[in-house]
């Protein structure tokens, strides 16, 4: 795994009448850093978003709907896992948040028709904050 970066898996709390999830939480411990920015993406099947990179943001990204593959890319030279690669499968069906600090790229295949993403940023967003890379 990418050095500093946080999958964690979230409870559903199921009933007859649907569940209840906490998915992210100001007190939460896993890390001290805040977001700032709460933004809604969705991406229909078989799209590839990628590589895109922030230059200080943090990210916490929840699939809400969907079935995505996910891909990040360690970009910092010092990191001990620089230039390492982690891909993995986020589903609606097995929740989990997943947590990336900034230099460490990401991108992501849709795999179902509709897919919802749910993503906060320690950082408002800003075009001179981020850039791309071909995927």
């Amino acid at each position: 795994m990418i050095k500093d970066v946080i999958i964690r898996n979230i409870i559903s709390n199921n009933d007859n009448r649907g569940f209840f999830r906490e998915i992210m939480k100001v007190t939460d411990t896993y890390t001290n850093v805040k977001f700032k920015q709460i933004s809604h993406s969705k991406i229909h099947k078989s799209i590839k978003k990628g590589w895109h990179v922030h230059k200080k943001q943090y990210q916490w990204n929840y699939l809400l709907k969907g079935k995505i593959e996910v891909y990040l890319l360690d970009l910092r030279k010092k990191s001990k896992t620089y230039n390492e690669k982690n891909k993995f499968i986020v589903s609606e069906k097995k929740p989990l948040i997943y947590f990336f600090p900034p230099y460490v790229a990401h991108g992501y295949v849709t795999l179902e028709k509709d897919n919802h993403i749910i993503y906060g940023t320690s950082g408002v967003y800003s075009k001179l904050e981020e850039y791309k890379l071909p995927f």
